[in-house]
């Protein structure tokens, strides 16, 4: 996602002028001009991102990661950064922070999470990166202040892009911290790793969270384990709150999947909406989207599991356009015109203004017409 890459390039330089608490702190220093000019940048990147349609707007659910990072905030901040988190609807497992404490997660990380404690992991990280500022590092690696500058500009370079193995590392230890001083289990930090390293290889795609530049899933799992032991906190229990998290985030979920199937990664889409399934077991969408799948994906007997998911979503919920929809057209494929007229009638009664109207109707001649052809005998 470009935009994103954009955001990243901002975020590993914009950390020079933030300030953070003593526990947490690192040395750093950057001219007053720098600074400014940084941090209107960020600005204009960030409400770009905010206007951008790219946000999944939830508000209980983004009252819930705002609590979530309230605790992981350490107490001798002062108020020097002011820690917020949004959504972003794209499937792929990331999440970013600003440097001023801006912290971006995509609905793809939240769909692969299983409780609050791992969500805990994932915030408490990026919230190391802008305590730490590692930024300020990656941007006195560049040299160059003036090419810099345009790298930010341009917003299509990898030079001050993701942070290096080390500072990765340092952020999982500092967020470990945070995330034990706030209660949550550290022993789920370890479970987290291991979980998304699984997702990853059952759904043998690329992700942005595993990229070349950072540790791999295995090396922070085994780090993980390694800080937990040298300081003693392994076996050590704590907050997990599996089902509030769930509760909280389904219906990001829920989005996650349909884009999941946008992108053809059927696999996912399916585990989502089954996964969403076991929380609301009485939703028609997510049947609705089991439906979609197994349509789409092609495979032996799709078309005979899909008209099943779809007239199950009808009987859970006979308000549900677009179930119609898609029967519809199975049923006229099947040649099935006085079902498939319908059912395409039905869709446009519930859903008379949707944009595919002219899609529809187009059907509905098309049934027409072969109903007066075979009623003919031509």
């Amino acid at each position: 996602m470009k935009h994103a890459l954009r955001l990243l390039i901002l975020c590993c330089i914009l950390a020079a002028g933030t300030r953070a608490g003593p526990l947490y702190a690192a040395e750093v220093s950057a001219s007053p001009e720098d600074v400014e000019w940084l941090l209107l940048r960020a600005s204009e990147e960030e409400q770009a991102l905010n206007k951008s349609g790219l946000i999944y707007e939830e508000p209980d659910l983004e009252r819930y990661l705002n609590r979530i990072v309230r605790n992981l905030q350490p107490s001798d901040l002062h108020g020097e950064l002011s820690f917020r988190v949004k959504v972003i609807k794209d499937p792929h497992l990331n999440a970013f922070a600003f440097p001023d404490g801006a912290i971006y997660v995509n609905t793809g990380m939240l769909a692969r999470i299983e409780n609050e404690a791992q969500l805990a992991t994932i915030l408490a990280h990026e919230m190391a990166h802008a305590l730490r500022r590692h930024a300020l590092k990656i941007l006195r690696a560049l040299k160059d202040r003036a090419a810099a500058r345009v790298a930010i500009q341009e917003g299509f370079t990898q030079s001050a892009g993701p942070y290096s193995r080390s500072l990765e590392q340092e952020a999982d230890r500092v967020g470990l911290e945070l995330m034990i001083n706030a209660g949550y289990n550290p022993q789920e930090g370890v479970e987290l790793f291991g979980h998304l390293e699984n997702e990853s290889m059952k759904e043998k795609i690329h992700e942005p969270f595993v990229s070349e530049t950072r540790p791999s899933l295995r090396d922070r799992m085994r780090n993980f384990e390694a800080f937990l032991h040298a300081r003693g906190y392994a076996g050590m229990s704590g907050i997990k709150h599996r089902e509030i998290f769930l509760l909280k985030t389904k219906g990001a979920l829920l989005e996650n999947a349909r884009l999941d199937l946008k992108l053809g990664r059927f696999t996912a889409a399916r585990r989502e909406a089954e996964k969403y399934l076991r929380i609301a077991p009485c939703d028609a969408k997510a049947v609705y989207l089991l439906g979609e799948v197994s349509r789409l994906r092609g495979r032996d007997g799709g078309i005979h599991r899909a008209r099943a998911f779809y007239e199950k979503a009808i009987s859970m919920d006979p308000s549900y356009a677009e179930p119609y929809r898609a029967l519809g057209l199975i049923q006229y494929k099947a040649g099935e015109m006085v079902l498939a007229r319908k059912s395409f009638q039905r869709c446009l009664l519930l859903s008379p203004h949707r944009p595919d109207v002219a899609y529809i109707q187009g059907y509905l001649r098309k049934c027409d017409e072969t109903g007066a052809r075979k009623g003919t005998g031509s």
